[in-house]
């Protein structure tokens, strides 16, 4: 699950789509204040050929309805959200904390709950863009922006290359 801000679309984009490229399925619920851009890059990626059911996009007030449907579920597996840390502590992780004797697994959390975010490259990237993003994502702007990168996520396949 992907659980994106009203204040980032580039996010809104970037982290359900990330998921679905390396083969998951992916519920997105993108914020209720923003859902209009959201519907556009829903569009878009049914538009370059994302093909149906792989990513799941869910306009809901968030609270009552996800954790009913989605945080409850005992398939729930992982999420990556960004919240704030009040809404990140007392919401979502206590409900999968709440949830927990239900999971077929642990589900794995990722709250980025303070900025920051990761970068991901596929194992068929150019090895130089990949290291020029993973530099400007971090220190672009001296790395004060919330979406200054703090996590790289590289194919073993590619980390002495990128790495040099």
């Amino acid at each position: 699950m992907a659980v994106t801000p009203f204040n980032f679309t580039a996010i809104s984009g970037n982290l359900p789509t990330c998921m679905a490229m390396l083969g998951n399925v992916v519920v997105w619920k993108p914020s209720d204040k923003q859902i209009y851009s959201a519907k556009v890059i829903m569009d878009v990626l049914i538009e370059a050929g994302l093909p149906a059911g792989v990513t799941n996009m869910i306009s809901t007030d968030g609270k009552e309805s996800l954790a009913d449907k989605v945080l409850a579920h005992r398939d729930f597996a992982v999420t990556s959200l960004l919240q704030d840390l009040q809404k990140f502590s007392g919401g979502m992780w206590k409900m999968i904390g709440d949830n927990i004797h239900n999971y077929r697994t642990y589900p794995r959390i990722v709250g980025e709950t303070g900025g920051k975010d990761f970068v991901i490259a596929h194992p068929s990237a150019n090895v130089e863009a990949a290291a020029t993003a993973l530099v400007r994502g971090a220190f672009e702007y001296q790395g004060q922006k919330c979406s200054a990168a703090s996590r790289a996520y590289i194919p073993q396949s590619l980390w002495a290359d990128v790495k040099k």
